[in-house]
């Protein structure tokens, strides 16, 4: 296909630099609709450097363009030009599938895998690799330490759902069960997982079904990043979210190295540290960083402006776990004036987006802040 056939994109950074920033645009435009599943780059205009590109078709038909806008300053532009072809010696975000899992690797370098069994309390991710190959996350069971053995690495769950436990793994605990994928697909730029899951009693009842909408993004190797587009369905019934602390509607147990108990640090959006200043209170982000066989790494979960109740409160503690909670505001605020529990009607949904930045360092050391505006302030862009 011919250049002159595809549009150009001009990027605009906004009030904020850009580096290792995602790019998701909608493409209203014939020649681009007719690349999805072939490879794609852009041109810099300016300087004729090529990067990887991807389009794919949405959940709603429409053409998406993707790629990872590095080294714009803010207040400065980038136009590219789109093109058929691929940049040699990257092979991208690759899902490698075996029985019941899904390994992950940007560019041939081991990310996480995708657990999803359904004899397992829930699906998750373990383990989770960041800067010089570290685990960032615990797994089922600490070599440290075997506390709260529910803690799987990276995962969505709640306490209580119309009573019943879907956090912990007790005789009595419910399960989230997986029933199948809508997408299953890597790709040059982003990796799509997008699974479907019914939350069950302990005797199989169903409760609710979700729908965890994952995107791994192909970064450098001192960052990642994996979004989460998750929703709620009461499928069969009202479903009721009780006032816990026992929840983490996204949740992370960071490697036992990193615990805030140990050396760590927790950090929040206001400028809380650790537990006591960041535990049942309400932030944009919280951030857990600490040191891994040397290497110093982090790891940050975003609340989106569009969220739910925003901002989350966080249920994080100096022992490494880090989780989103709307509902525990009358637990976490210890005024029962401020029941947070909810019932979502029968056939309604609740839809979340978060996002989880992997990178090196502390929160400063990391640009967590800076980076959260690339997910809720994400940059301009112009198709002509």
């Amino acid at each position: 296909m011919a250049n002159q056939n595809l549009p150009t994109l001009t990027v605009d950074a906004g009030s904020h630099d850009r580096d290792g920033c995602p790019v998701s645009v909608s493409v209203d435009h014939s020649g681009v609709s007719e690349l999805h599943d072939h490879p794609v780059t852009l041109t810099d205009v300016e300087s004729d450097s090529v990067i990887s590109a991807q389009c794919y078709a949405d959940e709603d038909g429409v053409t998406t363009l993707n790629w990872i806008l590095d080294g714009l300053a803010a207040g400065e532009s980038r136009t590219y030009t789109l093109s058929e072809g691929s940049v040699t010696g990257e092979s991208g975000v690759q899902l490698n599938e075996e029985s019941e899992t899904i390994a992950i690797t940007l560019n041939d370098r081991r990310f996480t895998t995708f657990r999803y069994a359904k004899t397992q309390f829930r699906p998750y991710f373990f383990p989770v690799f960041g800067p010089d190959g570290r685990e960032v996350t615990r797994g089922e069971i600490s070599e440290v330490s075997k506390d709260h053995v529910h803690h799987r690495s990276l995962y969505v769950a709640y306490g209580e759902v119309n009573d019943v436990d879907l956090w912990g793994e007790g005789g009595n605990s419910g399960r989230v069960v997986h029933q199948g994928f809508t997408q299953k697909q890597g790709g040059a730029v982003v990796g799509r997982i997008y699974a479907q899951n019914n939350w069950e009693t302990q005797a199989g009842d169903v409760l609710m079904t979700d729908k965890q909408n994952f995107r791994i993004y192909n970064l450098p190797e001192d960052a990642a990043i994996l979004d989460l587009d998750l929703s709620f369905i009461a499928s069969v019934g009202d479903v009721h979210f009780g006032d816990t602390k026992e929840g983490g509607i996204i949740t992370i147990r960071v490697h036992p190295s990193m615990n805030a108990s140990d050396g760590g640090k927790i950090e929040n959006a206001f400028g809380g540290i650790n537990q006591p200043e960041t535990w049942g209170k309400r932030a944009n982000w919280c951030d857990y960083s600490g040191v891994v066989d040397g290497t110093p790494v982090g790891i940050a979960v975003f609340d989106h402006i569009v969220n739910p109740r925003y901002p989350t409160y966080w249920h994080v503690r100096n022992y490494g776990l880090m989780g989103t909670n709307i509902f525990g505001s009358g637990t976490f605020e210890r005024d029962p004036d401020k029941d947070g529990s909810y019932t979502l009607k029968q056939g309604e949904e609740m839809h979340f987006r978060f996002r989880v930045l992997i990178h090196a360092g502390d929160a400063t050391v990391g640009k967590v802040a800076q980076k959260y505006h690339d997910f809720i302030n994400p940059p301009a862009v112009e198709v002509s």
